[in-house]
């Protein structure tokens, strides 16, 4: 059971991780465009010389690109972790069998032992 369990989290994680490296290939790479998260109007400074208008074109892009960028690094990091998990659950498993296929009981001090490696 843990064996299918470690491989679905293996599964999963590597997924994500795919999923994250391509969409930021797409998008620093390719040129492709990030969904707008922050969209800061123009600003008006009133000066001693008159109004003047800032735009906040470049800023809106920049504060998205390092939004998406941050998103991403979340999901590579959860996806690493999900795949860290899987292979825990399978190599305590593969230990387990080993053992018991070798003739040797498994005990509960045994057991602990076998998931601290």
């Amino acid at each position: 059971m843990h064996k299918i369990l470690g491989y679905l989290f293996i599964c999963i994680g590597v997924l994500g991780i795919f999923f994250a490296a391509i969409s930021m290939y797409k998008v620093f790479v390719d040129r492709q465009p990030v969904a707008p998260v922050v969209q800061l109007t123009d600003m008006n400074v009133n000066t001693q010389y008159g109004a003047l208008s800032m735009p906040m074109q470049n800023i809106n892009t920049l504060a998205n690109l390092g939004l998406f960028a941050l998103f991403m690094m979340f999901v590579l990091s959860a996806g690493s972790k999900l795949s860290l998990i899987g292979v825990n659950l399978v190599k305590t498993e593969r230990l387990r069998e080993a053992l018991l296929e070798r003739g040797e009981t498994v005990s509960p001090q045994l057991e602990q032992t076998l998931k601290k490696l």
